[in-house]
């Protein structure tokens, strides 16, 4: 992807500093030493922002902004970190933390004319990439050992924690255990069947992201997909615009849609329930899918890659 100057730039200046990652909670902590922006507090003083600025001035109003339209008090209070997400993508995962206990993510990634794009959010104590959600999966995995503290996971050098973002919902933590490569879901903490890197997928939204107030809105309830199964031998809804979504919508008001979609080649089938979806005024319109809590994904880029269902 083509960097804009100030973005290069930006980068450069980070990278002379040598940056450390500095935490509001163990939750956030992590060993290997990697660039990572902190707000510790809102400031509209300029001498206080960081060598960043732009990039975080960018995520604070986006967590303003969300925080105001979706009536979210957690996320006006919280604090944020962000962590590079694998080589090449000039992008960061955003966590954020209110009160010692995580409220949310962002996926933000540098639009190549410049700023930046909001490639995703959620809501809820499951965030993406959240290293408490590994540590509990690997236990129960049997992975690592019961006997090992949560502050003892996150500082054993011996397990190397990669974050790789290919694209929607693709996106893993690869971990170097002992005597073995293992790659888990960045959001359930699952163990995937994978053997390598996942291929990144197609930049399709380039464009950097507005977002000012939500323009219309449906929320719908969350609900097991495993209870009913139309998605498994039924055939898949004709929905393919933010038009014919609203038109099933409408025709069915009490519709529980069931989003699907084939990732890693085909080996892992993902059905998540829809919660409804968010058009922001003269910005991206965002299918709401429950996954471990909401998850807002591009909607022309969750319609590409699966299938809706009723």
């Amino acid at each position: 992807m083509k960097l804009s100057t100030a973005f290069a730039a930006a980068c450069l200046l980070i990278c002379s500093l040598g940056i450390m990652p500095l935490h509001s909670s163990a939750g956030d902590s992590v060993k290997q030493p990697e660039i990572a922006l902190e707000q510790p507090a809102a400031s509209d003083n300029p001498s206080e922002r960081t060598s960043a600025a732009p990039l975080s001035d960018t995520i604070r109003q986006w967590q303003s902004t969300i925080a105001e339209e979706l009536d979210n008090a957690s996320w006006k209070t919280a604090t944020w970190q962000s962590y590079p997400l694998g080589p090449g993508t000039h992008g960061w995962v955003v966590i954020l933390t209110d009160q010692g206990a995580e409220v949310g993510y962002m996926i933000v990634h540098a639009a190549e004319d410049g700023g930046y794009r909001l490639t995703e959010y959620g809501t809820g104590d499951h965030p993406l990439f959240s290293l408490s959600t590994l540590y509990q999966s690997l236990i129960q995995q049997e992975l690592i050992s019961s006997s090992i503290t949560f502050e003892a996971f996150v500082q054993d050098p011996a397990v190397i924690q990669d974050r790789l973002y290919a694209g929607t919902l693709t996106s893993v933590w690869k971990l170097s255990l002992p005597e073995q490569t293992v790659y888990a879901d960045a959001k359930s903490g699952e163990i995937l069947p994978l053997t390598k890197d996942p291929v990144p997928a197609a930049d399709e939204s380039p464009k950097p992201s507005s977002l000012t107030h939500i323009a219309h809105q449906v929320v719908l309830p969350a609900f097991d997909p495993y209870d009913r199964l139309p998605w498994i031998q039924g055939t898949p809804m004709a929905v393919a615009s933010l038009g014919e979504l609203q038109q099933e919508l409408q025709e069915d008001e009490e519709a529980q849609l069931t989003y699907v979609t084939k990732l890693y080649g085909g080996q892992v089938t993902m059905p998540l329930a829809v919660m409804g979806y968010t058009e922001w005024d003269a910005g991206p319109t965002y299918l709401v899918l429950d996954h471990n809590g909401p998850r807002y994904i591009p909607l022309p880029s969750a319609l590409a890659q699966g299938s809706l269902y009723n």
